[in-house]
């Protein structure tokens, strides 16, 4: 999530925005050599994740940046762990479901019993087309298809890139909302290595004494 900041305090998740503070901080620390992102998570929310991604991609070369995918790394998370120099998982590890979901809800049934009844007053063709108030028009559907497609073609765009793949090979092998476990990822080119967190510490360990 973009600003989860008091659901970090109680349960140890994070958002985009502390996440790149976080980064921001290691990379300007002389004293950090490398950095490993542990990746847990569904990924979910879009908002804040292509900047933390595109965050991650010009901090290259700065400081080595490995993502571990330690036990789930998909959807948004993913996005994110793509932009790093290397990405790994252990060997039990969810990664990918590389696509964008959006849902619509019909309420009119529901305000019926409840005899609600409601007006809605706009200005814009597009701005009530998809509301609650009211079973999804043909045209709606197509409308909230547009904003998916072109969110998926952004997402897809910046997985090939980070990837280094072409959007073709992204599109055939990684990116049709599938997970893959462990090697499937690995086999698919999503992750680079198939290791314990231990390895995946120890080569990022490794790689900032190189670089330095």
């Amino acid at each position: 999530d973009k600003r989860a900041n008091l659901f970090t305090e109680i349960s140890g998740g994070t958002s985009t925005q502390l996440l790149q503070r976080d980064i921001k901080q290691a990379i300007d620390d002389p004293k950090v050599d490398s950095i490993l992102l542990d990746i847990d998570s569904p990924g979910r929310a879009v908002d804040g994740t292509k900047e933390l991604a595109d965050f991650i991609v010009a901090s290259r070369g700065q400081k080595p940046i490995i993502a571990f995918a330690n036990g789930l790394m998909a959807s948004a998370a993913y996005w994110i762990g793509s932009a790093a120099d290397r990405v790994m998982a252990n060997d039990t590890a969810i990664v990918g479901s590389i696509g964008v979901a959006l849902t619509h809800y019909d309420r009119s049934e529901q305000d019926a019993k409840l005899g609600v009844k409601r007006t809605m007053i706009y200005a814009g063709k597009y701005k009530w087309i998809a509301s609650d108030e009211k079973p999804l028009s043909e045209e709606g559907q197509e409308y909230l298809q547009g904003i998916v497609d072109e969110y998926y073609s952004i997402f897809v765009k910046a997985v090939a890139d980070n990837r280094g793949a072409d959007v073709e090979q992204v599109l055939e092998q990684m990116a049709d909302g599938r997970e893959f476990i462990g090697k499937q990822a690995l086999k698919a080119g999503l992750v680079d290595d198939i290791a314990h967190f231990e390895t995946a510490l120890a080569m990022t360990r490794e790689k900032g004494r190189f670089m330095n």
